[in-house]
């Protein structure tokens, strides 16, 4: 054929083009290549399990401001335990702290 088909022509024979299936390839094969070849490995790495499970703590309060502080663990222990220790809400536990520290501290002329 010298020329081109046209794209328009209805009389176009396209009987020698079959499909092939596509042959399944062997998972173990396809590992061992991969292996050879360096390829990483998707599979899941296990994590390992936290400390210790941190409790949510969401209560309806009213209280709707936010206070980020940066502690030590230590600290953060010892807040948790007293909050714990009496069933308060974080937010009570602060709010009784810093009463306290006021307390003392006009105690002393300070404040």
């Amino acid at each position: 054929m010298s020329e081109r088909a046209s794209i328009f022509d209805d009389d176009l024979d396209l009987s020698a083009f079959d499909a092939r299936p596509k042959p399944k390839p062997d998972k173990e094969s396809l590992r061992a290549v991969a292996e050879a070849r360096g390829f990483p490995s998707r599979e899941a790495v296990a994590v390992p399990a936290a400390p210790e499970p941190v409790l949510q703590r969401r209560y309806r309060t009213g209280r709707n401001r936010q206070l980020n502080l940066k502690v030590t663990d230590e600290a953060l222990r010892r807040f948790y335990a007293v909050a714990d220790a009496q069933g308060l809400v974080l937010g009570q536990v602060f709010e009784q702290a810093v009463e306290a520290l006021e307390e003392k501290l006009k105690a002393e002329g300070r404040i």
